[in-house]
């Protein structure tokens, strides 16, 4: 079976073969680009660094090389728009682009950059809480010209949900990563797609950590969709699917790799994780690795020539 990664990272520390390499050795029929508009420099700025370095501290770590690796993430994660429209444009009929856009750095900044994704063609816009510094309340009037392009545009919008690597991984410093903090925001905008990312599960400490709130957001809204990136373990584990099976089903569940961010895992395995699940029936395995994610791009505005 021909399958569909819904999340995947064009790094540019990565040599372009190497990532044509991955998707073909996974025999993708499709695969989703995802830029990240990040800045390393956000941690100079005082209350992002007290913040930062106090709940290091409350956390037991004594030291500020939290927040030397936070940098170090910062820098080598950051993907611009222009990245992936150039990948997109060299293999349209596999590449769909998703571009982002940092709501942190303000109005003027945010409708600079939804003006260069609408210019560059893509297909979607990534928002990351976690490492965009995002507080939801703060910055509220950013976060609803986002909803409004990809309304107005017809765009995907993703939703990193869930802790992150590094400093991340504490709960403390993922909170604005929380599904439930962005349902108000999903409820007025019906007509925009919007997938959660690692359906807020991803966490090496607490893994499914708000896995609840998404399937809640799920089932109270239509337009909600939860991706596997990280998180394979949902479709394999017994009590992680039947909770599923039992909330919401499998019909807006998408198969992502999130590689190469995964240590030792290549997207052909993570596709093989999904095959060989004893706990998921043939149809869900279906939907999960391809039907979905072709039902969700049929919504959204993908270039003319992708395929």
């Amino acid at each position: 079976m021909k399958a569909i990664d819904f999340h995947l990272h064009p790094l540019p520390m990565l040599p372009d073969r190497l990532l044509t390499d991955e998707v073909e050795a996974a025999c993708l029929e499709k695969c989703v680009l995802l830029a990240m508009d990040v800045d390393p420099g956000a941690l100079e700025e005082p209350w992002i660094r007290y913040r930062m370095a106090s709940t290091l501290f409350d956390e037991g770590f004594w030291d500020l090389y939290g927040l030397d690796h936070a940098r170090l993430l910062l820098q080598l994660g950051r993907t611009p728009n222009t990245r992936v429209a150039e990948l997109v444009a060299e293999r349209p009929d596999v590449f769909v682009g998703v571009g982002s856009v940092n709501p942190s750095r303000g109005l003027a900044y945010v409708e600079e950059k939804l003006a260069e994704v609408r210019e560059l063609g893509l297909s979607g816009v990534k928002i990351i809480p976690t490492l965009q510094f995002l507080d939801p309340e703060r910055h509220g009037e950013e976060l609803e010209a986002i909803f409004d392009f990809c309304s107005k545009e017809k765009l995907v919008l993703i939703l990193h949900t869930g802790c992150d690597p590094g400093p991340w991984e504490l709960p403390a410093l993922s909170a604005n990563a929380r599904p439930s903090l962005y349902g108000d925001l999903i409820g007025r905008y019906p007509d925009v797609p919007v997938v959660l990312a690692h359906a807020g599960s991803y966490s090496l400490r607490q893994p499914g950590i708000w896995l609840d709130e998404a399937l809640a957001l799920c089932r109270e809204n239509d337009n909600v969709w939860l991706d596997l990136a990280a998180v394979t373990y949902l479709a394999v584990e017994e009590r992680f699917v039947v909770k599923i099976r039992n909330s919401v089903g499998f019909d807006r569940f998408l198969f992502g790799s999130d590689w190469p961010t995964v240590q030792g895992v290549s997207v052909k395995d993570a596709i093989g994780r999904v095959e060989a699940s004893r706990a998921l029936g043939e149809h869900e395995k279906e939907a999960i690795l391809r039907g979905n994610a072709r039902e969700l791009l049929s919504r959204i505005r993908v270039p003319a020539n992708s395929g």
